[in-house]
């Protein structure tokens, strides 16, 4: 059983705060039971030694928002802290749903608040943790998903440490009571629409009347798992060190892996670049179709807005491309240029000695899609060659091929994006150029 008061709360956490961190703390307060217990459980004693913020984000969800900023801000004072609130706007009608859209919008501006090395502390407690392991085990979820919030991780120029998370909300609520505080409450947390508030209302009581302790000890299993995850991303990191090519995997040392290890080095590189993980069906079929292609082939595994591809032994993780069309427009140049799905801009600046040759220019050219025969001369080379075969030599990356925009003078190709120009509209060295610059080009050429 539990035995460690909240009155300890302040000591407890000088010791979780990781090496590095200043000591400071920004509470979030909500004004609800639980972060009203966080701050007057830490704020008494712990402002004598460090600097203690209090911040208060305002959704403007509810009618009482502006109440319970008001109650936020008389208790901060009352205990004589600084104050601060935010205001967020959080969309009508989210895809990712109302409850984590506001999660989100919150978390964003905290994030922007945190000093360096000052430590974000949120109220989440016991029965917290046990919902979200219900909730990631209703998802399917992995090690990493099951070991649920950590007591303490990084976050923004500092830390994100949940203090509260070994006392359950009776244990929180009974400790309020005996000293008489008053807190706020968010009808919202009533309405059952909300997965994690079903689990509240329906669930996790009749788990608490059958295993009393059922959230300390989802609380220890979920620290466990934080344990386990931990071990995988330590193997996981060895595994892309052996495995990485620049921001690549090399397919023939993913090979030499167990499917198991296979699957978790993937996670962690889609992680790296700030991917979403794929679905279990999703990461088998990246896992089967990248191991199984032929040399020639060119699979690509695409969820969300990114997609891995396969070339020459190589995997490449990038933003999901727009599927191929044949476009075609008149581009005064003067002007910067939007191509359709196209990352980036086209954009033409003057430049004396380089370039395309000014006075050879109309005031409109076209720009086209590759559409198979195109040839060009290279300035310094005596004959032209087929644009295929240029792209080919240059490594550029094949997918990227078909998509490059072209620049044409009548039926002249003058111009490959800002790769190559035409010989015979190039500047000579006194003559006044025009330089085509793509702006924001993605990287177009395969690793070595």
């Amino acid at each position: 059983m539990h035995k460690r008061s909240l009155d300890e709360l302040p000591q407890l956490l000088a010791q979780w705060l990781p090496a590095g961190a200043s000591g400071d703390v920004l509470v979030a307060l909500s004004g609800g039971l639980d972060s009203t217990v966080l701050l007057h459980a830490l704020a008494p004693s712990y402002r004598s030694r460090h600097n203690v913020r209090v911040v208060h984000v305002h959704h403007g969800l509810h009618s009482d928002a502006e109440r319970w900023e008001a109650e936020c801000a008389r208790q901060a004072q009352a205990l004589g802290l600084e104050f601060v609130t935010r205001r967020v706007r959080v969309p009508d009608n989210p895809p990712e749903g109302l409850e984590s859209a506001a999660r989100r919008a919150r978390y964003d501006v905290l994030r922007e608040m945190l000093r360096p090395k000052e430590a974000l502390l949120t109220a989440h407690h016991a029965d917290d943790q046990l919902e979200t392991v219900l909730l990631a085990l209703m998802r399917g979820s992995g090690v990493e998903g099951l070991a649920a919030m950590p007591r303490c991780q990084p976050f923004g120029a500092g830390w994100h440490v949940r203090p509260l998370l070994e006392w359950t909300r009776d244990e929180i609520e009974e400790w309020a009571r005996a000293r008489g505080l008053n807190w706020s409450h968010d009808p919202s947390n009533d309405s059952t629409r909300f997965d994690r508030n079903y689990l509240r209302a329906h669930i996790v009581p009749g788990l608490r009347a059958r295993w009393p302790s059922a959230a300390h000890s989802v609380v220890r299993s979920a620290a466990h798992l934080g344990d386990a995850a931990q071990l995988l991303e330590e193997i996981a990191a060895r595994d892309f060190a052996d495995a990485s090519h620049g921001p690549c995997l090399r397919v023939a040392a993913l090979e030499r892996l167990s499917s198991a290890r296979r699957r978790n080095l993937l996670r962690y590189w889609l992680r790296a670049y700030g991917a979403r993980a794929p679905s279990t069906r999703k990461l088998a079929s990246l896992e089967h179709d990248m191991l199984a292609a032929e040399d020639d082939r060119l699979p690509c595994v695409a969820w969300d807005d990114v997609e891995v591809r396969r070339h020459r032994g190589l995997l490449y993780c990038g933003p999901k491309l727009a599927p191929l069309e044949q476009f075609q427009i008149e581009w005064e140049w003067r002007t910067p240029l939007k191509i359709g799905a196209l990352p980036g801009i086209l954009r033409a600046q003057i430049a004396h000695g380089r370039g395309l040759k000014r006075s050879a220019l109309p005031s409109c050219v076209q720009v086209r899609a590759r559409r198979g025969g195109e040839r060009l001369r290279l300035p310094q080379h005596a004959h032209r060659r087929e644009l295929k075969k240029l792209l080919q030599d240059a490594s550029v990356l094949p997918w990227w091929r078909d998509r490059l925009p072209l620049v044409f003078v009548g039926d002249t190709l003058i111009a490959v994006a800002d790769l190559w120009i035409e010989a015979s509209f190039a500047a000579g060295r006194d003559e006044e150029g025009v330089e085509i610059v793509w702006e924001g080009r993605p990287s177009l050429t395969a690793m070595k």
